[in-house]
């Protein structure tokens, strides 16, 4: 659990610009339900729901608002685009969110959502 950006031990920027990022600093966000699991319907037509890779603090979390203060990079800095050593392009970006009580989580942004 963090609760300062320099406390985080993956490689991350606290300042950027780029465009084509979903979210900058500072925007506020949600945790969206899909961080917990996907329901779908069983062929018997019972619901069901698959496990979520989040642990559980971050499943807790959901419902919950917070602020972007870090995003993910990669060694030399680069939030999109090629890796370092050029085998793959960076996909995915987790953005590091700060909530009311001071706690930062580290969240795929595929499970958070703009607030106004």
């Amino acid at each position: 659990m963090y609760t300062n950006t320099k406390q985080i031990r993956a490689n991350v920027k606290t300042s950027w610009s780029h465009p084509n990022c979903k979210f900058q600093r500072g925007d506020r966000v949600k945790v969206d339900e899909s961080a917990g699991g996907y329901g779908w319907t069983g062929t018997d037509g019972a619901p069901r729901v698959t496990a979520s890779y989040n642990s559980r603090p971050i499943q807790d979390r959901i419902g919950q608002e917070g602020h972007v203060v870090a995003v993910s990079c990669t060694p030399d800095g680069r939030i999109r685009g090629k890796a370092p050593n050029g085998y793959c392009e960076r996909m995915y970006s987790r953005y590091y969110v700060q909530f009311c009580d001071g706690v930062i989580h580290g969240l795929h942004s595929h499970f958070l959502t703009s607030v106004e």
